[in-house]
């Protein structure tokens, strides 16, 4: 095997989540393409080709087809020998392009996002297409074992052909507890990091920040990191930020590459979410050390052991959900920096990018026979 493609719906996806997989494939002399939208990130690769056609969040049937048709034109000029694509119309229409020009591809289900929390017309038809897109892929790859059990209870892939990597890799080096000595400081700080997307629970912890600040008024602060992701129809605005601040129950931080120094100054990191892949967001907060609440819900649940390192409360409860933020609030450091080991030592035994990317090595190498 020679040329290897990567296809996502972004560039940034892309660089924040494949790079250590992308560089393992170039250091064994593999020909890597990166197939995505561009942006600000796709300098970073060495041979990109951009897609102009792909919508992430349109339902226009005929750009869709034009996408299709795009992904068709791409593999037939540079010839991969093996395709991997992740998210959804990624997974979609370039698996079907490489199942119409015979090309081996392993699709990753990273996450079922707002298509299937909220049940839908969209849900059949996504379902459909999924089915038709991966009947000949050779491995589908899921983050957590709901995702998986969907869509083999619903026939949308055959046994043979699921398998499970758990996430997509952190860094233990580039996240690590060494970089917050002595960093913390009062007030007491919940971060949030995350798309603002009501999906990912951000009314929750909003709303459980307001009972917080009303029981303990500036002993403690809700800071909310992350980009509005005006394209998905799960959307926060801008309009409900501002009322947010101007209310005095969050602090907006904006949009930073590097979140480590945030992470250092969180007490806690909390995501909300209803439905996961793998929250990568918490997997980072867990190998720099720091306590997490999340909900008990897929993909979530996998990285939380409810009392060890941190707590597991029910989705879309913002009482179990502030309960949860108030017992953190009281435990006294000392317990807090115990579930902060037990995450660290969780993300290094089971959530590791060196894990991740052999797993990716082995599947790569057993496609190949």
């Amino acid at each position: 095997m020679k040329t290897i493609v990567l296809t996502s719906n972004t560039s940034w996806s892309m660089w924040n989540f494949r790079k250590g997989l992308m560089n393992a494939l170039l250091e064994m002399g593999y020909d890597v393409y990166v197939v995505v939208p561009e942006d600000e990130y796709s300098k970073n690769f060495p041979k990109f080709i951009p897609l102009k056609n792909l919508d992430r969040k349109g339902k226009n049937p005929i750009k869709d087809a034009k996408l299709l048709l795009e992904y068709i034109s791409i593999y037939r000029r540079i010839k991969p020998d093996l395709v991997l694509s992740f998210t959804i119309k990624p997974n979609i229409y370039s698996s079907l392009a490489c199942r119409i020009l015979g090309i081996r591809c392993i699709s990753t289900i990273t996450g079922l996002g707002y298509v299937f929390v909220k049940k839908s017309f969209l849900t059949k038809l996504v379902s459909f297409l999924y089915k038709i897109a991966l009947a000949k892929n050779h491995k589908v790859i899921f983050l957590n074992p709901d995702d998986m059990k969907l869509f083999l209870e619903n026939s949308i892939v055959n046994k043979e052909k699921g398998i499970i990597i758990k996430g997509e890799g952190v860094n233990t080096n580039h996240f690590s507890p060494e970089l917050c000595k002595n960093s913390q400081e009062s007030p007491f700080v919940f971060l949030m990091v995350s798309r603002l997307l009501w999906d990912k629970g951000v009314g929750e912890f909003v709303s459980a920040g307001r009972l917080l600040k009303k029981a303990y008024e500036e002993k403690v602060e809700l800071w909310l990191l992350g980009p509005i992701d005006k394209g998905n129809p799960s959307s926060v605005s801008e309009q409900d930020i501002r009322k947010w601040e101007e209310e005095g129950i969050v602090k907006y931080l904006g949009v930073f590459d590097d979140v480590r120094p945030f992470l250092c100054k969180a007490h806690c990191v909390v995501l909300p979410s209803y439905r996961e892949g793998i929250p990568r967001s918490l997997l980072e907060a867990m190998a720099m050390g720091k306590p997490i609440i999340t909900t008990d819900s897929p993909g979530c649940r996998e990285v939380c052991i409810d009392g060890e390192n941190g707590f597991l409360v029910k989705p879309r409860d913002v009482q179990s959900l502030f309960k949860a933020m108030e017992t953190m609030y009281k435990l006294s450091r000392e317990q807090r920096e115990d579930m902060g080991r037990s995450g660290r030592r969780l993300a290094l035994e089971e959530f590791s990018e060196e894990r991740v990317i052999k797993a990716y090595l082995g599947i790569i190498f057993g496609e190949e026979g």
